[in-house]
């Protein structure tokens, strides 16, 4: 028994003698008055005062000696000396008050187990031999009962209380160390239900995926740690919401997925969702039953994952292999239509400057010659594309290379008196390992792509912010124009996807292949009529390099970049 449990029996034990005493006291009381009015029971009185007294020294003693054993052999030892004396003034041997021997033996053997029990069942015999071998005279006998004269019944009591005292103790002390045991086991039961509920609730709670659980009508009633963290609910708003209607499903969807799981234990499939920050999340959930042990329905298990990122690099996976297709196929026919191009260009001036066409006649020319021009850079386009050339990376400093774009951007014929760029650089000089003309390219298009996205003017904001880890340069155009929806993101650098009349549909894609060459990473935000957002992140030391860059130097473009 543990030192809190052994305090916490003590002063119930210190109650239960308080109220046993005062028992005793009116019992005395009620005997004095009614049946035996002449005589006196001062001793017994005087008794009950010395236990009273006991209690009190215990009291006292409780806060130097509480929950030791020491304090419990010292208790039963007073309660042993209590009882003897009870029994002395009201009989010694023929005491009807004998057996409140049995109360410490009993206490001792749920206290103090075996042991406790066996030697204070040795203590109370001892006290009770004494008052019964050992009289004294001058004491006067018993208030209830006659004094004992005859040996033998001396002899007999003693050996039926010796018997008595020693059986209930090892019957209280059996079934008090059973108790223990049980308890003990009960305990460790216990903890071991507890230990495994706490491990349940960890691995739920520790899972990245989302769980959720709902009644067999479909309103939710749990939602993890991951359910939260992946579409930013807080879990307390979404219990008690229909699951259908939270996913954005229509009335029919419960109905649907229980007459998909009649034919399969496990359904899964993938959405869309909208989470309360205004991010647009795709999900892939799979649902199945949920059955108590004896296999009755309870409800159903959704648990479902965020597939944005894998989802985005699958569509860039087959970004790269169209790429890399086109690209193939650009080369040839940029060359072969460059020369008949330049042939029919050269003859068309020719025949204009040897002539005098009218003016319808040099119209058409004029048409000629324009559409020439136009199919010649949608042609270096597709160069460009197709073979970019060798890649060359230098240590440059990007805040000049964007300076110097923006000087020739403001007189390009792009921008218009209603246009405004504002700058947000980091710090005045962010050095980077990059190829400054395809990099000159990559902020030209881009930055040409937003004037053309606000044809009534707005602003065109720029950002550069180096990053420590990793160690890498964020830049990032953004503009107030007409935006986007969802099809034109995820269709924004695939090649011949122009969203403007003159467009070739290649300056985009030619901007996602530089910047992959860099070993950067590119991406596009954007909503109808909220403008558009394209972020570029680009490591210090391009990985395109080849590797050939020393230690030294890494560190110098990190310390470079500002942070």
């Amino acid at each position: 028994m543990d030192r809190t449990e052994m305090e916490r029996q003590l002063r119930w034990l210190m109650i239960l003698r308080v109220v046993t005493v005062t028992a005793i006291l009116i019992s005395a009381f009620a005997i004095e008055l009614l049946l035996r009015p002449g005589e006196t029971l001062r001793p017994l009185f005087g008794l009950s005062a010395a236990a009273y007294g006991m209690v009190l020294l215990h009291a006292a003693l409780d806060p130097w000696l509480k929950g030791r054993i020491v304090f419990a052999y010292l208790q039963l030892a007073g309660d042993s000396i209590v009882v003897t004396g009870f029994v002395r003034i009201t009989g010694g041997i023929d005491s009807p008050m004998s057996f409140l021997y049995l109360l410490p033996i009993i206490v001792a053997s749920m206290l103090l187990f075996r042991r406790g029990g066996l030697v204070f069942a040795g203590v109370c015999w001892t006290m009770y031999a004494a008052l019964v071998l050992f009289g004294v005279s001058w004491i006067p006998w018993g208030l209830l009962a006659p004094s004992p004269r005859e040996p033998g019944r001396a002899v007999y009591f003693l050996v039926v209380h010796l018997v008595a005292f020693a059986a209930v103790a090892l019957l209280a002390s059996y079934l008090s160390e059973r108790l223990r045991a049980q308890g003990r086991e009960l305990a460790e039961r216990r903890g071991a239900v507890v230990r495994l509920q706490a491990l349940n609730e960890n691995i739920i709670e520790s899972i990245n995926s989302g769980l959720l659980t709902t009644d067999l009508d479909g309103r939710i009633n749990f939602a993890n740690r991951g359910a939260s963290d992946i579409t930013s609910w807080p879990p307390g708003e979404i219990v008690g919401r229909s699951f259908g209607e939270w996913i954005g499903e229509g009335p029919g969807f419960l109905k649907a997925i229980r007459q998909l799981l009649l034919a399969n234990r496990r359904y899964r499939f993938e959405r869309y969702f909208d989470t309360p920050d205004g991010r647009k999340i795709f999900l892939g959930i799979a649902v199945s039953n949920l059955h108590d042990r004896a296999g009755s329905p309870l409800g159903y298990i959704f648990i479902f994952q965020d597939l944005t990122e894998i989802q985005a690099l699958e569509q860039e996976v087959r970004l790269k292999e169209r790429m890399a297709a086109l690209g193939e196929m650009a080369a040839g026919m940029a060359h072969e239509l460059r020369n008949p191009l330049a042939a029919i260009s050269g003859s068309v001036q020719y025949l204009r400057g040897r002539l005098d066409p009218d003016g319808e006649t040099r119209d058409l020319m004029d048409i000629i010659l324009r559409e020439s021009q136009r199919l010649d850079r949608a042609i270096r386009d597709f160069l460009t594309f197709a073979r970019p050339g060798t890649f060359a990376p230098e240590r440059c400093d990007l805040v000049r290379l964007l300076d110097d774009q923006l000087k020739l951007l403001s007189k390009s014929r792009e921008f218009g008196r209603a246009h405004r760029v504002e700058t947000r650089w980091a710090t005045e000089q962010v050095w980077c390992e990059v190829d400054p003309n395809r990099m000159k390219q990559v902020f030209w298009n881009l930055a040409t792509n937003a004037l053309k996205a606000m044809p009534e003017g707005g602003k065109l904001t720029l950002a550069l912010t180096p990053l420590r880890e990793p160690a890498q340069v964020e830049i990032v155009f953004a503009d107030e124009g007409v935006g986007m929806d969802d099809n034109e993101v995820a269709a924004y650098f695939q090649p011949f996807h122009s969203l403007f009349e003159e467009g070739t549909g290649l300056g985009a894609a030619i901007v996602y292949r530089l910047v992959e060459e860099h070993g950067g990473r590119i991406g596009v935000e954007s909503r109808p009529g909220k403008g558009t957002r394209v972020r570029i992140l680009l490591p210090v030391r391009s990985s395109g390099a080849g590797g050939t860059r020393a230690a030294e130097r890494e560190v110098a473009c990190a310390e470079g970049a500002g942070r």
